[in-house]
C-alpha cells in the first residue's frame, strides 16, 4: 500500500489526510486554538486509526512548508522530518502558494496571483501562468504586487480578496477565486501525483520557507518564462 500522509498547518488549522486512493481514507481538521487539540502526533495517530492503517503503512509524507503561520508550519515540517527519518520514507514538500494555485486552476483560467501575509506588513506573492510558477516575491505589497503583475490585463487572486489588491493594479481586471488558504485535500492529491509523475519532488527532508528562501529572490531575468 502506497499510503500518503498529508500535513497542512500554514492556515488557521492543523489538517491531516491519509490514504492511498483517489479519496483519503481519513481526514481530520482542527483549529490551532481549539482546546481539544493536544499535539500533531495525536492528530496523526487518530487519522491513521480512523483509516484503519498504521505508521508502517506510510510510503510518503506530504507537508505544506508555508508561507503561513510560522510556528505551526515549523511544527508540521519538524514533525514530518522526524517521522520520515524514523520510517525511512521521503517527503513531498510544497508551498502554500502552489497549493492555492493548484486549487484555483481547476475553475479559473489565466494568470493567477497567490498571496500570503508575512511579518511586518510584508507579503509573500506568487504569480502562476498556465499552472506553472512564473515568479515569487516577498516584500511590501505596494512594491511587489505591481511588479509581479506588470503587463497583465487580467489576473485572478487567491489568499486574499480582489479588493485588497485592486488599488495596487490600476487598469488590471482583478477577479476573486475565493480561495483563502491551502487545502489538505489538494496537498494529498498533489503528493499522489508526484509519487507517480514527478518523483524528483520527493526529498529526504523539508525546510519551511521564509523571506530568505531562494524562491523569493530569483533574478529579474528569470521572470515570466511563459508569458
Amino acid at each position: 500500500m502506497r499510503l500518503v500522509l498529508a500535513l497542512e498547518a500554514s492556515s488557521r488549522t492543523y489538517a491531516i489526510a491519509v490514504g492511498a486512493g483517489e479519496r483519503p481514507l481519513a481526514q481530520h481538521v482542527i483549529r490551532r486554538d481549539d482546546g481539544a487539540f493536544v499535539d500533531l502526533g495525536e492528530l496523526v495517530a487518530g487519522a491513521l486509526a480512523a483509516g484503519e492503517v498504521t505508521f508502517g503503512d506510510i510510503d510518503t509524507i506530504a507537508v505544506d512548508v508555508g508561507p503561513g503561520d510560522v510556528l505551526s508550519t515549523r511544527a508540521a515540517v519538524a514533525y514530518a522530518n522526524g517521522l520520515a527519518f524514523s520510517l525511512g520514507v521521503k517527503i513531498f514538500a510544497i508551498t502554500s502558494l502552489e497549493l492555492m494555485a493548484s486549487a484555483a486552476k481547476q475553475t479559473h483560467r489565466g494568470p493567477l496571483l497567490c498571496l500570503a501575509r508575512g511579518m511586518g506588513g510584508n507579503t509573500y506573492a506568487g504569480l502562476f501562468l498556465n499552472g506553472e510558477i512564473a515568479e515569487m516575491r516577498h516584500g511590501p505589497p505596494s512594491s511587489i504586487v505591481p511588479v509581479i503583475a506588470a503587463g497583465l490585463e487580467t489576473i485572478c487572486v487567491a489568499g486574499t480578496s480582489k479588493d485588497d489588491v485592486a488599488d495596487l493594479l490600476p487598469g488590471v481586471t482583478v477577479q476573486d477565486t475565493r480561495i483563502t488558504n491551502a487545502d489538505v485535500a489538494v496537498l494529498y492529491q498533489a503528493a499522489r501525483t508526484a509519487m507517480v509523475a514527478d518523483s524528483k519532488r520527493l526529498v529526504p527532508a523539508a525546510s519551511p520557507v521564509n523571506e530568505g528562501s531562494w524562491i523569493f529572490h530569483q533574478p529579474a531575468a528569470n521572470r515570466h518564462p511563459h508569458r
